[in-house]
């Protein structure tokens, strides 16, 4: 298991890595027994193209690592079975984000999606998308394009901090970019409802607004975002 914190860093370097995922390769048969279960129970669900992420290493301000391209299906078993493979991780982008006066806002994912029901800093997978041609990936690129999707505005919406505030929690490595908007936070609020609203095939219900850390009756908030949220509430 590794370590849980968060950290503050200057740059992301990325790349990908040839060769398959040993622990998709080695429970093939257990993968597709439970992808047809998962997706009898959310026929949404579409077996695309993901990456895992290698251990990450954090020196001076920045963050390396190698990430192995895999199906959905193979980090979906991995992911519901407790992450058993501990040589990988659930790496991938995230928006924190803020309203004018520091509050943060986090969405509620709609059912059908790996963060079905829970309160969350939007972003999502790293995928094919995302890798340019010489291997590195653009994460802050794959940040951009999930919260499009997700909450339907984009960077220009928004003042972006410097650097990149990663959240280690388990096998889960959080990229964020934080982002503030100029508006208050009932007024983004509304806005972000407005958005989703104009959404043919919506992720998101709704958003929360949080002054201070999430407390403990706050049990719907993901466990990464939580920690996230709590450590810029709490002035890092």
């Amino acid at each position: 298991m590794s370590e849980s914190k968060v950290s503050r860093i200057e740059r992301c370097h990325l790349r990908r890595r040839a060769g398959s995922w040993a622990f998709a390769d080695r429970n093939r048969e257990s993968i597709e027994a439970h992808w047809q279960r998962r997706r009898a129970s959310n026929p949404g669900f579409f077996n695309g193209r993901v990456f895992v992420m290698e251990p990450p290493r954090l020196s001076g301000g920045v963050l390396e690592a190698d990430l192995i391209e895999t199906d959905f299906a193979s980090f979906l078993f991995w992911k519901e079975n407790g992450y058993p493979d501990a040589a990988a991780r659930d790496g991938f982008g995230s928006a924190l984000i803020r309203a004018c006066g520091g509050e943060v806002l986090l969405g509620r994912q709609l059912p059908g999606h790996v963060n079905s029901g829970l309160l969350y800093m939007p972003g999502g997978f790293i995928d094919l998308s995302d890798v340019k041609q010489d291997g590195l990936i653009d994460i802050d690129g794959s940040i951009a394009r999930e919260i499009g999707e997700e909450i339907g505005l984009g960077l220009q919406h928004f003042k972006r901090r410097s650097g990149y505030l990663v959240t280690q929690l388990g096998s889960q490595v959080s990229i964020a970019v934080e982002l503030v908007s100029p508006l208050d936070a009932e007024t983004l609020r509304k806005l972000l409802l407005q958005r989703i609203a104009q959404q043919k095939e919506p992720e998101l219900a709704d958003f929360a607004i949080f002054a201070k850390p999430p407390g403990a009756e706050c049990s719907d908030v993901a466990a990464f975002s939580r920690l996230a949220v709590s450590a810029v509430l709490e002035g890092q």
